[in-house]
């Protein structure tokens, strides 16, 4: 089990605050896995280390300004060798990994964080030239580097009204979304205690569409190479 702590903005537009103890397993870490503390978002008013975002807060997105609807965190705790877990190690974005200054800083992220992939090729394959995939399967060590951390690491998702990315650093990054096929490896209390960590929503439908298709390096470099 691992504690997750959830922030949301209801309705009301009043913010709620809550902890969670559940699974250590990715559909949960996945909530919150996404960013290191001190990752810097763009809002309408500046960059601004996620830790210090609210619900409600306006931040840059391929859609325009867009509100932070919810905002997941858990700790990476090195050592954790419990098969179920995601969380056994994170991804650090070098400095000038994408050109000058993009990112200007090394970049620290988590298994849930997934960047825009493009290729020409894709286009005619799938349809559309852009997919998601997970920054840690493009580890190289180089630009990419595979690190596990000696001490604990705050880590952080968030959403806003719909599936979107964002751009920190020289990434461009999703927005928190659970899935399209959640609803069918989930259980009647498994489910109850994941809509739980969301007072912002009412049901699992509530999360909308997803905006671009989710794969993983390994499918995407087959589809081009042949």
């Amino acid at each position: 089990m691992r504690k997750y702590e959830a922030a949301a903005l209801l309705p009301d537009l009043t913010v709620s605050f809550r902890q969670f103890v559940a699974p250590a397993t990715p559909l949960f870490e996945e909530t919150a896995a996404a960013f290191a503390r001190g990752t810097l978002i763009t809002t309408v008013r500046g960059p601004v280390a996620i830790e210090d975002l609210m619900p409600g807060d306006y931040i840059e997105t391929a859609q325009g300004s867009e509100p932070v609807m919810w905002i997941g965190s858990t700790t990476y705790v090195p050592g954790r060798t419990d098969d179920s877990t995601s969380l056994t190690h994170l991804t650090r974005v070098t400095a000038d990994a994408f050109g000058a200054g993009e990112p200007g800083l090394d970049l620290l992220v988590g298994p849930a964080a997934r960047m825009i992939v493009t290729h020409r090729r894709l286009e005619t394959l799938i349809g559309q030239s852009r997919v998601l995939a997970p920054v840690a399967d493009y580890a190289d060590g180089d630009r990419f580097l595979q690190v596990t951390p000696g001490g604990t690491v705050q880590l952080y998702h968030l959403m806003v009204r719909t599936h979107t990315t964002l751009r920190i650093g020289g990434l461009e990054v999703e927005t928190y979304h659970p899935g399209k096929s959640i609803g069918q490896s989930l259980g009647q209390n498994m489910r109850a205690l994941f809509l739980s960590m969301f007072p912002n929503i009412d049901q699992l439908e509530d999360f909308g569409h997803i905006s671009l298709t989710r794969t993983t390096r390994e499918v995407i470099d087959s589809l081009v190479a042949t």
